[in-house]
């Protein structure tokens, strides 16, 4: 059986819904997506995977996945309403992610839900390039988490540089310059920006206003990316800001439509 239009969020929670996972999983069902990716599930292993198994019942989930971090438990945990075909988890990433696959009319469809590695962009390449490469042998695919990248068409001014703490500059720069190589990388493969095709992409993602390490200045670090074959078949995007997700967490959770079916 097919569905007529997906929803997709994807949203990075702060270790785990630390500020309230109660929060996290009201702003989730508010928006009552069809396909969601977590970022920094790091609690989701505990008591049985409690909190992986209420998020499942709490949004109508039927499958559910926990890809387990690499270093520091900042898992990705990805949902969906519809069973999917297969999954897997990309490795070795320092952080995680996951794949499902989905029938569809027109083809199979690839879904990645990701965290990529905060550190420095010289040490995000390889992982993009794992991560692209995973989905190379699919015509549709989505693409969605937390990069930790800038993208050169959102136009930050170099002036923003003055602005950084020692975590930023080495974050987001070498030798005091901006760097977009990750997310250029990404594009290049065969993705479009959704934010950008829709004069969106001005929007920051992070911070809320409980950014707890001080960790950013307004930027968009959180994308849902699409193949260049389902780009008509965008029809929203949205960065979520209200009451509930300004203290759920430090990032705002990001939802994108597509009408696009999908089946197991």
């Amino acid at each position: 059986m097919y569905n007529a239009f997906v929803k997709f969020m994807t949203y990075n929670i702060l270790n785990g819904g630390e500020n309230g996972i109660d929060k996290v999983i009201s702003a989730i069902c508010s928006e009552s997506p069809d396909f969601l990716t977590i970022n920094e599930a790091s609690t989701f292993t505990a008591n049985d995977n409690k909190v992986l198994k209420e998020i499942a019942v709490s949004g109508n989930f039927v499958d559910y996945r926990l890809a387990l971090s690499g270093e520091h438990a900042c898992h990705v945990a990805v949902f969906s309403k519809f069973a999917w075909k297969s999954i897997v988890e990309v490795k070795p990433l320092m952080r995680a992610c996951v794949m499902a696959v989905f029938n569809s009319p027109t083809g199979e469809i690839s879904i990645g839900g990701l965290h990529l590695i905060p550190y420095s962009e010289d040490r995000r390449l390889p992982e993009i390039e794992l991560i692209t490469q995973a989905q190379e042998g699919y015509a549709h695919k989505v693409l969605m988490g937390d990069f930790n990248s800038l993208s050169k068409p959102d136009n930050y001014s170099q002036e923003i540089v003055s602005g950084f703490n020692d975590r930023q500059l080495k974050k987001f720069t070498t030798s005091g310059e901006l760097r977009f190589d990750a997310m250029e990388k990404v594009l290049s493969s065969g993705f479009i920006d959704p934010a950008v095709k829709l004069g969106l992409n001005g929007i920051y993602t992070a911070p809320t206003a409980i950014n707890e390490y001080n960790a950013h200045t307004n930027m968009r670090l959180d994308y849902i990316l699409v193949s260049t074959s389902l780009e008509n078949k965008v029809s929203g995007y949205h960065v979520v800001k209200n009451e509930l997700t300004e203290t759920a967490s430090d990032h705002y959770p990001v939802t994108l439509e597509l009408d696009v079916t999908l089946s197991s």
